[in-house]
């Protein structure tokens, strides 16, 4: 059993924890002279944040087993999945929110730090109490372990297993679409849809913690031979995707690569991406695409460079979805792109229908060459399921922002790619128009160069 106690370990950003009772004075880190200070506003924008936290907050007693932080000096802990979901999105926040006010640093001093300084203090483990001048330090990562009936370090064996596969078997039986819910009714997904809150405590009711764990863990890594892992495992690969790369590669990977998603069966694989993505959107229960892409506009807070990258992932990962016009997470981080990120968002969408590299420079000299691509099978399907999105986006992406043309013209310029040209060219021609009232306006631009690659290159025919 782990003899972890809350008030006295910590975890490093390597996964390593760290002794609090050990002395040991913590370097400031050295300023970089091309980084500025986050600011007040940046602080302020991470304790809103972070407001979500106390949302869910648990007393120790009633955690389940596995990871946690605690988040105040009142005791006060979220699980690790909590805490996940509120930061997703905002790492620097996060880091910077650990840091203010939690020992080391007041908030004005984390307010006076650039970007750097706040990543140098946090991997320097200065988040921690400085044991020399006693600051107590209130938030940190621990675990938590129960006495039960079995052991943590021990697998589970077939027995369990078997039990826990009977149950996903119920709850796949019970599972219904996102809007046969209430808008915003906390759900559970499966492979196969989403279950009620009730149903899923019902289905779980009498089984060990580890149990519900190890069947999401086995929903989106059905490969893995859960039976041969133990309570410890499970949890932590549940809760750490980095943990469940670790063990397949372990010792060069000669034993566990044979459960690894690499040599998962066809249908395995889909079953695989259907549970990803209905984890994704379970958030979302009940809500259309035009509902959460509101919800989404209305938190936004600013791009800080981690937009960019959520568009890139969103894009690639919607080709490959199951049901791309069901994922609703996906096509609601494109619309915010298309907003706030207009020309990220063309170069990445655009280059998914091409077979050229875009290594051009200028996007609007990217778009010309991309248009004149030669059209193989697998960029005439891309573009075919790319048409279809962006026609999901545009009607329900706000035009005031100028989204929804600029889907629309992306729409255009897929057709354009699956060969339908001449119908292309007359909505590039209503883009065009729609554009002349809005010539000020970054995504109006945007949509203006995209429809007039278009034109020119038809007309150049």
């Amino acid at each position: 059993m782990s003899n972890f106690k809350p008030n006295e370990h910590a975890r490093g950003l390597d996964g390593r924890f760290i002794d609090m009772n050990k002395d040991s004075k913590l370097r400031v880190p050295t300023p970089t002279t091309n980084s500025l200070p986050v600011g007040e506003q940046f602080i302020d924008n991470a304790n809103t944040i972070a407001e979500g936290l106390f949302e869910r907050k648990q007393d120790w007693d009633d955690l389940p087993i596995g990871g946690c932080y605690r988040i105040n000096d009142f005791g006060d802990y979220v699980t690790e999945e909590d805490w996940d979901e509120v930061w997703d999105g905002h790492p620097l926040e996060e880091k910077a929110w650990m840091l203010a006010d939690n020992g080391r640093y007041t908030s004005d001093d984390v307010a006076k730090m650039s970007p750097d300084e706040i990543e140098a203090a946090y991997d320097e483990g200065d988040i921690y109490t400085d044991t020399y001048d006693q600051h107590p330090t209130y938030a940190y990562y621990t675990e938590k372990y129960e006495e039960d009936d079995y052991d943590l370090d021990e697998p589970i064996g077939e027995g369990m297993a078997s039990d826990i596969r009977r149950t996903g078997e119920q709850l796949a039986g019970q599972s219904r679409e996102s809007m046969d819910f209430e808008p915003g009714e906390h759900v559970h997904a499966t492979p196969d849809g989403f279950v009620s809150d009730a149903e899923w405590e019902q289905a779980w009711a009498g089984k060990p913690v580890y149990a519900r764990a190890a069947y999401e863990l086995s929903c989106r890594h059905p490969g893995l031979n859960v039976e041969s892992l133990s309570p410890k495992q499970i949890i932590t690969m549940n809760n750490n995707e980095d943990a469940y790369e670790q063990y397949i590669y372990e010792d060069g990977g000669n034993h566990h690569l044979r459960e690894s998603d690499t040599l998962l069966s066809e249908q395995d694989r889909a079953t695989a991406d259907m549970y990803r993505q209905n984890e994704r959107n379970a958030q979302y229960a009940g809500r259309d695409l035009n509902d959460v892409i509101c919800m989404r506009e209305s938190a936004y807070t600013g791009n800080d460079g981690t937009l960019t990258a959520n568009v890139r992932d969103a894009t690639h990962r919607i080709l490959d979805a199951p049901n791309p016009t069901a994922d609703m997470d996906t096509m609601s981080t494109i619309a915010l792109g298309l907003n706030h990120d207009p020309a990220e968002t063309v170069d990445v969408v655009t280059a998914m229908t091409s077979t050229r590299s875009g290594d051009e420079p200028g996007l609007a000299q990217r778009l010309r060459h991309r248009l004149s691509s030669e059209t193989d099978t697998w960029s005439q399907q891309d573009a075919e399921k790319m048409s279809t999105i962006m026609d999901c986006v545009a009607n329900n992406a706000d035009d005031t922002h100028g989204a929804g043309w600029l889907a629309t013209s992306l729409g255009a310029f897929a057709d354009y790619r699956t060969g339908n040209k001449d119908q292309a060219r007359r909505t590039a021609e209503q883009v065009r128009e729609a554009a002349k009232h809005h010539n000020n306006d970054n995504v109006w631009r945007t949509a203006d160069d995209v429809a007039a690659a278009i034109i020119e290159h038809h007309d150049l025919r």
